[in-house]
């Protein structure tokens, strides 16, 4: 695989003087097939079933990393180094590893890492004809659909769990450990009850081990909805998924998860302000009617007070102020390549380096890891910052990762989400692939979205085809 460094000029050209590419702007994009990147969004709860939900992001990637290393001429963004850096030094983690287990829970995060940057580098090199727009977009609705329906299925069956073919294949000492076996005999819901507590907490969490998972999906992909809800060409679809995004507020707040409301109800505080600032009045009020539509209903299903009295009973807020403050006291003791994996607290029942994404890197590999991954995440919202139009909703998910990191884990398919969501970005409007060639563009009935472009996205219609990017792509 060659790897050479992005355009020096991305913003020159006509593409954004214009907002349509003129015919000798260079082409780069690689012809991709479709098939690898539809297998874990399209595929995953056949795979969760199976017991493979944890490795889903893996599997996907391999025949993705296969293909990449057969083209030659791949491209990567700028500051992309920063994340190759951080990938190199945690290796170099891997020599404070003190026991099989620990090593294992290491190999498996460095796979979720490798996974997250290959699909990265798959959207961001193909081209449009090849991965269309329309159709990564409704991939990761689908996906959040599946996300939907394993949250009704902890609401309906918070005791329910099932029992996989990986289960019964893998040897009983390995099951035996409490992180394998949530991974291969999944629970619906994790059904939590604080001593003193007057009632259990049915939380939902399939189809992921744990609920700050489920929280944590729901939360990046709900801009993936709303984009979809008003861009999609099919009515019945739109119509769909706008029902949907409303019924998905009963798992949702079934969660009593404060981190998804916090970074959903920022994520659309700050889409609203920037559709304000761009004087794009009815996204605006849109988005404001969304807002209020979730407050009201988190009113009048007394979620507030279920949050309250969950917090009355349990000690999570001073648990994690304890376990941050040791989380880098403990850092200082290996500042500069960490422990390598979390370590049992020694002084709560759980372990350093678990309650966010922050204090994983920082605890586990240090301050320059740590560093090299800010770096990198924190990057992403300012290239995604000039997304036009409705494309905002992309730059919005990596804005919300930005903090989310702070009180959740991301190191698992959330990440590719999150890549997805910038690689996206990056290739329609901050010098990505190429210009579709001149033609006729191309669309059949049913296919979900129109193809858009980012100058169509600058809108508030529909996505509408054009004579500009989306010209002969193949929407199969």
């Amino acid at each position: 695989m060659t790897a050479v460094s992005s355009p020096s000029n991305p913003r020159s050209g006509s593409r954004h003087g214009s907002g349509a590419p003129s015919a000798d702007e260079p082409s780069w994009g690689q012809e991709l097939p479709r098939w690898p990147f539809a297998v874990f969004f399209a595929g995953y709860p056949v795979l969760w079933v199976l017991g493979l939900g944890g490795f889903a992001a893996d599997l996907a990637a391999l025949p993705m990393f296969g293909i990449l290393l057969l083209r030659r001429g791949l491209r990567v963004p700028p500051a992309f180094g920063l994340w190759l850096l951080f990938l190199i030094w945690m290796t170099f983690s891997g020599t404070q590893l003190d026991s099989a287990g620990r090593m294992i829970g290491f190999v498996f995060r460095f796979m979720n890492y490798a996974a997250a940057t290959v699909f990265f580098l798959y959207v961001y090199n193909a081209s449009r004809r090849a991965l269309p727009l329309s159709r990564v977009i409704g991939l990761m609705v689908l996906f959040w659909i599946w996300v939907v329906a394993g949250g009704y299925l902890g609401v309906l069956l918070p005791n329910g769990s099932i029992s996989t073919p990986m289960q019964s294949l893998l040897p009983g000492s390995i099951v035996g450990n409490d992180y394998v076996k949530d991974l291969v005999h999944p629970k619906f819901a994790e059904v939590q009850r604080p001593w003193g507590a007057p009632r259990a907490y049915n939380r939902p969490s399939a189809p992921f081990p744990y609920t700050n998972t489920w929280g944590s999906h729901f939360a990046l992909l709900v801009p993936f909805a709303i984009l979809y809800m008003r861009t999609a060409a099919v009515r019945w679809r739109r119509q769909a998924v706008t029902v949907l995004l409303l019924a998905s507020l009963v798992p949702a707040f079934s969660t009593l998860n404060r981190g998804m409301f916090l970074a959903v109800g920022v994520g659309v505080v700050y889409a609203a302000v920037r559709f304000g600032f761009r004087g794009q009045v009815k996204w605006l009020a849109a988005v404001l009617v969304l807002l209020a539509i979730g407050l009201a209903t988190a009113s009048a299903l007394g979620v507030g007070q279920s949050i309250g009295s969950r917090t009355q009973y349990s000690s999570t807020n001073a648990g994690r102020a304890t376990i941050y403050r040791e989380a880098f006291e403990r850092t200082l003791e290996s500042p500069f390549i960490g422990f390598g994996a979390p370590r049992p607290s020694l002084t709560l029942n759980i372990s350093v380096g678990t309650q966010g994404q922050f204090w994983n890197v920082m605890f586990s590999f240090g301050f320059v890891a740590l560093i090299l991954f800010c770096a990198w995440l924190w990057s992403l919202p300012l290239r995604t910052r000039a997304a036009p139009g409705a494309l905002l909703w992309l730059h919005v998910v990596t804005v919300m990762a930005s903090f989310m990191m702070f009180y959740y884990g991301l190191d698992g398919s959330q990440l590719v989400v999150i890549f997805v969501a910038a690689a996206l970005v990056m290739r329609e409007t901050v010098g990505g692939p190429e210009a579709a060639p001149p033609g006729s563009p191309r669309r059949r009935p049913g296919t979900g979205l129109a193809r858009p472009d980012a100058r169509a996205l600058s809108g508030w219609g529909r996505y509408t085809p054009g004579p500009t990017w989306s010209q002969g792509e193949d929407d199969d």
